[in-house]
């Protein structure tokens, strides 16, 4: 499970102290990628200012094959282009006549040597499309099907935000018959909550509406004193590529989605258990705070007794997330 939260820590950092100013001169930040089978560093470590200035090209979304059947939804194994790769999903289409709005779902953190086409969050997905959404869950790269990239330090400030904004793309390009991707929402679970602000701060109208489950922090700094200093070898190559929180403190806040949470113009909801060992409550309290300081409309629910993954309450989190949805979708 630590190598899980590393994989989301400098995605996003976690709460405790104050907002950073936003970054004016914007560094382009390399993507530090572990060997896809050397689990010592599962994470990756964007730029908000690089992603924002990157143009996407999502493209070339394919229904490669049909993967079930049944009375309630039809599952597609996917595929599209981002940037260069190719990059793989699942998608679940509701069995009903019209166009169903999108939700683009992001998973959390595994390795990727161990990781299904559409794996972690399948329980998710399918009960979106039970009721009404066409849930298209992308792998990222790395993973599953998907292109695998090169491994060390490598000059591509995007990563799995890119494809996830990528996939939106995609989805509007093909023009399917059974979507409508004039209404799309995100979910983003753990790690994926990071991915899914980040890809929110880069294009702030991507989406109408955000719901996060378990995410992890929008402050990579707090992130790096948490799990990476505490690791010898990990930490010597995040401070070779980066320096620390401390050294380059206007970096370290330009890898942080709080610095640019004022650029969100869209509801996001916020669901976290009060015994998160992995991701802790406080990171999403920060979260919504720094999101009603700048004016944003964002709703917390919190869950007593509830673990990194949900049990009893995941019923009524998933209910609250489809009337939330259905109210911003339509």
């Amino acid at each position: 499970m630590l190598l899980g939260v590393l994989a989301a820590a400098l995605l996003l950092g976690a709460c405790g102290s104050a907002t950073p100013a936003p970054v004016t001169a914007a560094r382009t930040a390399p993507v530090l990628l572990g060997a896809h089978n050397d689990t010592s560093t599962p994470f990756n470590l964007v730029s908000v200012p690089a992603l924002t200035r990157h143009r996407y090209d999502g493209r070339g979304l394919r229904l490669e094959k049909v993967l079930t059947r049944g009375l309630a939804l039809t599952r597609y194994a996917v595929s599209y282009r981002s940037g260069g790769l190719r990059v793989t999903g699942v998608m679940d289409v509701p069995t009903r006549a019209g166009r169903a709005p999108l939700v683009v779902m992001a998973h959390g953190w595994t390795d990727p040597a161990g990781y299904r086409s559409g794996g972690m969050i399948g329980r998710e997905r399918e009960l979106l499309a039970q009721n009404g959404f066409v849930a298209l869950q992308i792998d990222y790269r790395n993973h599953a099907g998907s292109t695998r990239e090169g491994v060390g330090v490598v000059a591509r400030p995007l990563g799995y935000p890119e494809d996830l904004v990528n996939a939106v793309r995609a989805v509007r390009r093909a023009r399917l018959p059974f979507v409508d991707a004039t209404r799309v929402g995100l979910f983003g679970r753990s790690m994926g909550g990071g991915v899914v602000l980040n890809a929110l701060v880069a294009r702030p109208h991507l989406a109408d509406a955000a719901v996060l489950y378990s995410p992890v922090s929008s402050r990579a700094a707090d992130n790096y004193t948490r799990w990476v200093a505490p690791e010898p070898s990990l930490r010597a190559r995040v401070v070779d590529a980066y320096g620390t929180p401390a050294d380059r403190p206007r970096f370290w806040a330009s890898a942080s989605s709080r610095t640019y949470l004022g650029r969100l113009d869209l509801p996001v909801q916020i669901h976290h258990g009060t015994a998160d060992p992995v991701c802790p409550v406080g990171w999403s309290r920060a979260t919504t705070a720094a999101l009603r300081a700048a004016g944003g409309d964002v709703t917390l629910h919190e869950y007593a007794g509830e673990d990194h993954r949900f049990d009893a309450a995941w019923s009524r989190f998933m209910h609250r997330t489809v009337t939330f949805l259905h109210a911003r979708l339509g």
